[in-house]
């Protein structure tokens, strides 16, 4: 089955599609995309996403899988731009990777609207076997303790500013072309042609070499990488890493990339 696809650049663009009230909903990632290639949206951008679907009566639906729970510096990535989605999809973090949870929340409106009578057929009849699953809910009500208690959040800004510092020390080896970075999260570039940022083949896989020299370092992560652009090497610590860590991390990445490249 063929379904139609309409891609824009920008928010403008979005507004300019004739058939705006043909859209029922928005869904992305808040402030960067990940497996895309961890590529930032503009600053700002969400915000006035969040004015447009308000204006347009379209549910703005955020995915905050990636993003959630302190990896962009705040709790949520949407509060950086005081941003409230109709719905926020949530997972990852919730548990600190423990174990599986996801969980949806959505505004008290979208609630509502499935409530009442059971011959209304309002109902989402809807359950998953494994719905409040209770080993799962148990880790992340543990989780959200060590949030308060170890006042997670309030360590975070003083080690991203480090991992900021540290990532720039990367800069200095030639195959690194670009490196983007929104709170704890980081995607760094690597190109055969810094000048020109021509990409290895991709056929190649620079991209998993590194990744596997680096573990020799101490050092375990994952690329990123599509026929078009260059390898990726996503930088994602746990939010405990200490600074230390970070610039053992640093290091080992560096090794990495000169063993390869």
């Amino acid at each position: 089955m063929h379904f139609p696809c309409d891609r824009v650049q920008s928010l403008a663009a979005l507004k300019a599609l004739p058939h705006l009230e043909s859209i029922a909903a928005i869904f992305i990632e808040p402030l960067i995309q990940g497996v895309a290639g961890m590529r930032l949206w503009p600053v700002g951008m969400l915000r006035e996403l969040r004015t447009f679907c308000h204006e347009q009566n379209i549910l703005l639906i955020l995915d905050e899988v990636m993003t959630g729970f302190g990896r962009t510096g705040t709790m949520f990535a949407c509060q950086q731009e005081e941003v409230v989605p109709d719905i926020l999809a949530c997972a990852k973090g919730l548990t600190g990777g423990a174990t599986p949870l996801a969980a949806v929340l959505t505004q008290e409106k979208i609630y509502e609207a499935f409530l009442g009578k059971y011959a209304e057929q309002k109902a989402f009849c809807y359950g998953h076997s494994y719905t409040a699953h209770p080993i799962g809910c148990a880790a992340a009500l543990a989780c959200l303790d060590i949030f308060e208690q170890e006042n997670v959040l309030e360590q975070l800004p003083a080690k991203i500013e480090h991992l900021n510092q540290a990532l720039a020390t990367l800069k200095t080896f030639s195959p690194v072309v670009e490196i983007r970075q929104c709170g704890f999260i980081a995607g760094i570039d690597i190109a055969c042609n810094p000048t020109t940022q021509e990409p290895y083949p991709w056929q190649e896989r620079i991209g998993a070499k590194i990744c596997k020299a680096a573990m020799k370092y101490g050092l375990l992560t994952r690329p990123l990488r599509y026929t078009s652009g260059c390898d990726t090497i996503v930088f994602m610590p746990p939010l405990c890493i200490t600074v230390e860590q970070i610039d053992q991390a640093m290091e080992a990445l560096g090794k990495a990339i000169v063993e390869v490249c």
